[in-house]
């Protein structure tokens, strides 16, 4: 039995530049791993089995892992039959790319798992397939990502700061904020040319920054706009991570804030950039 890693990610801004025909949207946006992460164990079985520790996350077909296991058997013709159990601490639907990480994290070992029988550049086609955000996964420091996510160019950039990230307990279903993303909202690419040449600084690429998607949640949904305001009062500057509902910032923990989240039953966690 092995047992892996499987790490989160935020957005230090995101922003929709068009709508393509298939329904996707076009992005540009600036991802980060940080150092909360979820724990895979995973061994050969008779059949290929997933699991999770999250009741309300789907198993077995409904998963992207299964889905992931399965593209990988299709492209290659290898029966790839393990039994694959997922111990979550990334939230659910928060914006932190659990499940896309959970399926990059496995398509990776079972790659090696069968001696790399797909190229690294295959493998990163495959993970596009499986989910938009997937191929991400497969990159360390920070990174751009711009068509539907599928593109990614590696930055030289890669940041060790402390920030927090505050989790209110509610699941924001990505595909339902792109559906309210309207012409008026799309950002024209020529403006990012700007954010180039911040990237050396997190703290100037966070204050030059927005989130589109994270706009739209904060309006949907009450308490992630309450998390950002709670966040400025007491100092720090909040970002929106996905389409929400995850608010972080970057810093310690203030202690008055420890207290706002026990009573508000919001889940804090304090993390660093990887």
């Amino acid at each position: 039995m092995n047992t892996l890693k499987s790490y989160a990610k935020v957005n230090l801004g995101l922003w929709v530049i068009g709508k393509r025909p298939d329904g996707y949207h076009d992005i540009v946006s600036y991802v980060h791993k940080v150092s909360l992460y979820d724990t895979i164990t995973i061994k050969p079985y008779i059949k290929l089995r997933v699991r999770t520790s999250n009741p309300f996350i789907p198993e077995n077909e409904g998963n992207i892992v299964y889905k992931a296991v399965r593209a990988f058997e299709d492209f290659t013709g290898l029966n790839a039959d393990f039994d694959i159990f997922i111990q979550k601490r990334i939230p659910v639907g928060g914006g932190l790319g659990g499940g896309s990480s959970n399926a990059a994290v496995v398509l990776k070992y079972i790659n090696e798992y069968f001696d790399n029988p797909i190229s690294e550049k295959d493998l990163l086609k495959l993970a596009s397939y499986v989910g938009a955000d997937v191929p991400l996964f497969f990159k360390n420091g920070l990174v751009k990502i711009s068509g539907k996510g599928e593109i990614i160019e590696e930055t030289n950039e890669k940041y060790s700061e402390e920030l927090i990230i505050i989790y209110p307990n509610i699941q924001v279903e990505t595909a339902s904020i792109y559906k309210k993303v309207s012409f008026d909202m799309l950002t024209n690419p020529n403006d990012l040319n700007i954010i180039n040449s911040l990237l050396r600084d997190v703290k100037s690429l966070i204050s030059a920054s927005e989130n589109t998607l994270g706009n739209i949640a904060k309006e949907e949904f009450p308490v992630i706009k309450e998390v950002e305001n709670t966040l400025k009062i007491l100092g720090y500057e909040p970002f929106i991570t996905g389409s929400g509902s995850s608010v972080c910032a970057l810093g310690t923990v203030d202690k008055n804030l420890e207290n706002i989240c026990k009573l508000k039953n919001w889940q804090l966690h304090k993390v660093r950039f990887l």
